[in-house]
């Protein structure tokens, strides 16, 4: 809310710092040495992106407009998780429990979305850039993935080129692609934890009801954007 609300850059970052904080404790739910790492990572990685967006900040005071949008927009890019900045996401969701990182892929995107369309450059050359690779690095990175959770993080990565291309028509676009694709990521997410499948290998060997194994599949192929089911709509809005 402070991050949604506020016209100051400075009062965003304040939002952005907080969030960071309060999601740290969630990264730690599972006690093991690979959690304890990636929650580094991921804290690095912010503070990282964070001290990027104050640079652009302070170059907006000092040197050119533009300039200083660019660098705004570099360091809220690696916030995304939007590709070429992608790898500390995939090392970090390889270690984490499915609710968090849902919440990982979901919630913790929306402060930079909102600060991405209050103060950069909505339409340039460098979002552009992002939002092809995203696409791109996405969709074949997908492909050499045999890990559930990398699927499900580069397919992430492949939404947020969708979700900036929203942005990049209208808030409201953005944020209606970004609100289906939460309520579609659930369902894989809520079946893979529940039958505890880590491995693509394992998917046949789910030992359910047919039923939830086609209500798996059903969800997959949404997750995927194919028409006739939900995922489909907000890429046809688009």
């Amino acid at each position: 809310f402070l991050v949604m609300s506020s016209p100051s850059l400075f009062i965003s970052w304040v939002g952005l710092e907080l969030n960071t904080l309060a999601f740290l404790p969630i990264l730690l739910s599972k006690k093991n040495k690979l959690t304890s790492e990636s929650s580094i990572k991921y804290f690095l990685t912010q503070t990282l992106a964070s001290v990027i967006v104050i640079v652009g900040g302070l170059i907006m005071l000092i040197l050119q407009m533009e300039l200083s949008m660019m660098v705004i927009l570099f360091g809220l890019a690696i916030k995304l998780g939007a590709a070429p900045f992608h790898s500390w996401l995939v090392t970090v969701a390889e270690s984490l429990a499915w609710v968090p990182l849902f919440v990982l892929l979901t919630v913790q995107k929306l402060n930079p979305l909102f600060m991405i369309w209050s103060f950069s450059q909505i339409n340039s050359n460098f979002f552009h850039l992002i939002v092809f690779s995203s696409l791109v690095v996405g969709s074949l990175m997908g492909l050499a993935q045999t890990s559930t959770r990398a699927l499900i993080t580069f397919s992430s990565i492949s939404h947020v080129g969708w979700f900036l291309t929203g942005m990049a028509f209208s808030l409201e676009t953005g944020l209606l692609y970004f609100l289906i694709y939460s309520v579609v990521l659930l369902a894989p997410v809520l079946l893979l934890e529940s039958t505890n499948v880590s491995h693509i290998n394992q998917l046949p060997l789910i030992q359910v009801k047919l039923q939830n194994q086609s209500i798996l599949f059903f969800s997959l192929l949404s997750l995927g954007g194919l028409p006739p089911f939900l995922g489909f709509l907000p890429k046809w809005v688009i």
